[in-house]
């Protein structure tokens, strides 16, 4: 595979409403859209919106290191293989064989930018998926389910508006329904969450996100008061950085905790996962590829945590359809579908992507399409 142009395309998209957080209130996300042409003309899209209150880069250093990938990229060739993919984005270890391939990073000129790698080795997998014309989920694991249970994430303030938001997305088919908590003060918290289980019933999931803002003190008090309510999990309680507080939380909670923004920081994989022979400190992991570096780092951390009895489920960061698609493959991918995807986001963004494209959430599921590749339309 020899990539003959580049293209590099801003992209804006709006929320219909602001999202609010723990962490930050969002009314846009910007980033870049881009395409690799191969030497038969075929074109791999990936995309890059950073999230810097995950840990990514900003948007001008986004930039800055994906026209430093598209200048190492152009006219080089590239074997067709994933591991020549994964080679390319590969920590140098100095050991026999490396440096062979194209690499792409880490130089001084190209510092560690998780977006920007998302958006180059997705635009590459969707060439190579359309090379052995196949769907890339089967590229990643030829044993990938045809379709992806995917939440709905609610996001209105008040108690009766999240009823009804929730109403209305378990009529359409959601089995499972995700608010943000914390940031606010606990009995408010404990009214919403009330207020969403009395509307979809016992046999609905509820999912929270803490995106981190709750102290140690707050989540143990969050935990034994919101644990009433049946939920499935919660995501990111504490603080990324606050691991020991995680485990011991993790300990106390009658419901699965998630490490999310946790996992931005590759020294904190050991201790999340449990290392030398420690108990970890999640039972279950959330998967941005667009903050762990792409596809292939995101599915590689999956089927570590699988080994060891952990599950692990794919979310978007508020970001574009083509990042979406390619998500929504990696999910398919996933050891284990038993986890709804976070994928069921594009309602939350004023229309500005395809009105219809095989990635909308039909009935709470995502239908991969059997086309090669990523299955979108340029």
């Amino acid at each position: 595979m020899r990539i003959t142009k580049t293209t590099l395309a801003p992209s804006r998209l709006e929320l219909v409403r602001p999202l609010k957080t723990a962490r930050a209130t969002y009314t846009l996300r910007e980033g870049y859209l881009i395409q690799l042409v191969d030497e038969e003309g075929r074109i791999g899209q990936g995309e890059a919106m950073p999230l810097v209150e995950f840990g990514t880069e900003s948007l001008s250093v986004c930039q800055r290191v994906l026209q430093g990938h598209f200048r190492r990229l152009d006219g080089q060739p590239l074997a067709d293989s994933l591991d020549a993919i994964e080679e390319a984005f590969a920590l140098p270890t100095g050991g026999p064989g490396q440096g062979r391939g194209l690499r792409l990073r880490p130089t001084e000129e190209i510092p560690h930018a998780p977006a920007a790698d998302h958006a180059v080795e997705m635009a590459l997998l969707d060439l190579l998926a359309q090379r052995r014309e196949i769907p890339l989920c089967r590229l990643l694991d030829r044993a990938a389910r045809p379709e992806v249970w995917v939440n709905a994430l609610l996001t209105a303030e008040a108690p009766g508006a999240l009823a009804e938001e929730a109403r209305k997305a378990v009529a359409e088919g959601y089995k499972t329904v995700k608010l943000k908590v914390a940031g606010r003060p606990l009995d408010e918290d404990e009214a919403r969450v009330r207020a969403v289980r009395q509307a979809v019933g016992p046999e609905v999931n509820i999912r929270l996100d803490a995106n981190g803002g709750w102290s140690e003190t707050e989540a143990v008090h969050a935990v034994d008061r919101l644990g009433w309510y049946g939920l499935e999990l919660c995501e990111q309680p504490v603080p990324p950085q606050e691991l020991r507080a995680l485990w011991r939380l993790q300990r106390r909670a009658p419901f699965p905790l998630a490490a999310d923004e946790a996992l931005a920081s590759p020294e904190a994989i050991p201790v999340l996962l449990g290392a030398a022979g420690g108990m970890p400190a999640a039972r279950a992991f959330v998967l941005k590829p667009m903050v762990l570096g792409g596809l292939l780092p995101a599915l590689m951390f999956a089927r570590q945590a699988a080994s060891l009895g952990l599950e692990a489920f794919v979310t978007s960061a508020l970001d574009g359809v083509v990042s979406r698609a390619g998500a929504a493959h990696l999910a398919a991918a996933l050891p284990s579908g038993r986890l709804a995807s976070g994928l069921g986001v594009g309602s939350l963004f004023v229309r500005e992507e395809p009105e219809v494209h095989p990635f909308q959430p039909i009935q709470g599921r995502i239908r991969l399409p059997e086309a090669p590749g990523l299955g979108l339309a340029p």
